[in-house]
This record gives C-alpha cells, sequence and structure tokens, in this order.
C-alpha cells in the first residue's frame, strides 16, 4: 500500500521513499526504486527492526523446514528476472535449481539467500536500512511523518510492505492455552523447531505447505501426527502463472471496482490456498513410509493441559494424550494490525471489503476517502 503526496520541491531533508518492512516484497521495491535514475540512497530508507534486511523471512523459511521455494528461479528480489539463475551458473550452482515437473526450475532455499545476500551486498542496500518499527504514519506541512521507536523521518512516499498478516491466527480452542509450553505456533518468535518435546506425541495442525513442511522437519527427530480439517490436496504453484503477467491482471481482475467483495473473490479463487506441492507430498509420503508421520483428517474441539503435555479432544470424540501441539494456522489479516489501522484512519483512506484501504489500480496509491 502506498501513500503518496503530489510533486514538490524537496523540503529540508525529507526522503524520497519511506518502505516499510524489510522482507521480499521490501527489498525488491527498494531494489526497483534505486534502478531508476532519479533515485539515490539518500532518497530511500527500509524500515525494519530486524538486524539484517531479510531476517524474518529467513528464520520463518528456516523455521518451517523449507528446503526449496515454490516459486520460480524468476521470482526474486533482483531487478534482472535471470539474476538468479545467473548467479548459480556462475558459481557452478545450478544443481540447486531444482527441476519440476510442467513448471520452470526452483531454486533450493539457501541458492536464494545467497543470491539475496549478494545483490543486497552489490546494491549496498543495507546503507538505506533504518532499524526501528513504525509506530504511526501521519500528513504533516505537505510531508508524510513515520513516527518510529528511533527517531522520526519526513518523505514524499510511504510504501507499507508488512507481509501477508498481523500474527499468528490461534484457533478458537487454543486462545486460552497461549502461555502453555506445549502449544507453540510456527510462525510466533520463538518458535524452535529443534526443542526436545516432553511429550510423548507432537501433534501439527494445518493443512498447507507450512504445515506439510513443518511436519516433515519434526518427524526426522521425533514421530508426528498431521492433524488437516480437510484432505490434502496438491498443487503445484501457488496460482496460475497467468496472474504475474499484467495483461492477465488487467483483463481479468482490474475490471472489477476496487476494493470490493467480487474483486476480493476472484483473487481467492486464483490462489491454491491450503494446498501441497507434489515435492512436499512426496515427503509426507516417505516419512509415513518410514513410520516416522501420521496424517490423521480431524479437527481438534477442545485442549487442556495435564502434567504431561495436552490432551487433545477431536471433533469425532477421539483423544490425543501427552501432546505437544504445533499449529500451523497461517496469519491473521494485515488490515487488522494496528499500524494499518493508525495509518487508514489517520489519512483518510478509502476501505474496502474486509477493512483494506482501496488502492488505485495504475498507481497502487491509496485512494483518498472517508473511513
Amino acid at each position: 500500500m502506498t501513500r503518496r503526496l503530489p510533486t514538490r520541491t524537496h523540503r529540508g531533508d525529507a526522503l524520497e521513499w519511506v518502505i516499510v518492512g524489510g522482507g521480499i516484497h521490501g527489498v525488491c521495491l527498494a531494489n526497483h526504486v534505486l534502478a531508476a535514475s532519479e533515485f539515490t540512497h539518500e532518497d530511500v530508507r527500509i524500515v525494519d527492526p530486524h538486524e539484517e534486511l531479510l531476517a524474518s523471512f529467513e528464520s520463518k523459511a528456516c523455521a518451517c523446514g523449507m528446503k526449496s521455494l515454490r516459486s520460480t528461479f524468476a521470482h526474486h528480489i533482483s531487478t534482472d528476472p535471470f539474476s538468479l539463475a545467473s548467479f548459480a551458473e556462475g558459481r557452478e550452482r545450478t544443481g540447486e535449481l531444482v527441476d519440476t515437473e510442467d513448471y520452470p526450475s526452483r531454486p533450493t532455499l539457501d541458492l536464494f539467500l545467497n543470491h539475496a545476500r549478494w545483490v543486497i551486498g552489490r546494491n549496498e542496500l543495507a546503507d538505506c536500512h533504518h532499524r526501528a518499527s513504525v509506530c504511526d504514519l501521519r500528513e504533516q506541512q505537505g510531508t508524510l511523518t513515520v513516527e518510529t521507536d528511533d527517531g522520526t523521518l519526513e518523505t514524499r512516499r510511504v510504501v507499507l510492505a508488512v507481509g501477508l498478516g498481523s500474527g499468528p491466527s490461534y484457533p478458537a480452542w487454543a486462545e486460552s492455552l497461549t502461555d502453555e509450553s506445549t502449544l507453540t505456533h510456527v510462525w510466533d518468535d520463538g518458535f524452535d523447531p529443534v526443542a526436545t518435546p516432553r511429550c510423548t506425541e507432537t501433534v501439527v495442525v494445518g493443512g498447507g505447505i507450512t504445515a506439510a513442511q513443518v511436519a516433515c522437519r519434526l518427524a526426522e527427530p521425533s514421530d508426528v501426527t498431521l492433524l488437516a480439517r480437510h484432505g490434502l490436496e496438491t498443487a503445484t504453484p501457488e496460482a496460475d502463472p497467468h496472474w504475474i503477467n499484467w495483461p492477465h491482471i488487467h483483463e481479468h481482475l482490474h475490471t472489477l471496482p476496487p476494493g470490493s467483495a467480487t474483486r476480493r473473490d476472484r483473487v481467492r479463487a486464483a490462489r491454491n490456498d491450503a494446498t501441497i506441492p507434489p515435492y512436499v507430498k512426496r515427503r509426507l509420503t516417505d516419512a509415513q513410509e518410514r513410520g516416522q508421520l501420521d496424517v490423521r483428517k480431524g479437527e481438534i474441539s477442545c485442549a487442556y493441559p495435564d502434567d504431561d503435555g495436552l490432551i487433545l479432544r477431536l471433533a469425532d470424540g477421539r483423544t490425543i494424550s501427552n501432546a505437544r501441539v504445533v499449529l500451523a494456522t497461517g496469519l491473521d489479516p494485515v488490515s487488522e494490525t494496528p499500524l494499518v489501522e493508525r495509518v487508514a484512519e489517520g489519512l483518510s483512506l478509502e476501505r474496502g471489503v474486509d477493512g483494506y484501504p482501496v488502492l488505485n489500480d495504475e498507481t497502487g496509491v491509496a485512494t483518498p476517502g472517508r473511513l
């Protein structure tokens, strides 16, 4: 989401761009901004609280047991779509471009991260990194003022690149157990996949790629149950490849009203949510054949602690005792984050279905208007 003021003469030391978030999208955007000849490192700040750019993505990818990316070798943080392939070829690492049936090759996680660090270093993006968390955003005297916990930044443009969700999503039955050491969420900052549980059984809750990957990761040292509400469904990409092409987006999405339920439903229908790629499904099958993993269809209706872990009551009446539970149940909507709420209200941005600010299709700029 971008907020941009009309073009004007620079006032003082105001920046041109502040990008909130130092993950994949924020860093990729910074590269594209700096590739434009009129912008320099002095014009751009990437505000992110982590010690290094991409740190959050790397820690989460490693924690869930990701071995390769789901996206192709052409998707990365550089402005050149063939940069990662050239990087691999120049370092004799083309073997880390994984063959995928009926789909372009995908990079291993190590190759993707090594390339990303190389791009960050080559483009000196660390010089743009302002290590802080954003507290608020307001318009004041012809500039946008970004309040952080480490000072104030003035800028003409702000982009929120804060990821897909505000925080780990907990099912209703787990809300009273969030302080239990035997209940964790894969997206918790403190999640440790190599922690040795005292419980006799580890249960991973979820039915998508994250749940499958973390179940395989945890099954290597101990037996695991993967509990999903529905049968596991497979799909290679996250969406039909046509959706990365602007002509297709203009034809099938931008013809629908911005911020509308019909547009949201079109996006949801295009996404292969809660699916597992065939190569991850094979990892699950291998773990099952080794006797390390049990895949069950079911849903937890309630849970309560005992001395040796959690007792889980399933909707069909079955019980699992002495359990450690790892949730892979996704993230809460990003529109519900306190920052997005404050920005939308403070700048009087128009909001559409589900509370997301409405963006201009041509510019990506948030639309002014009363809430």
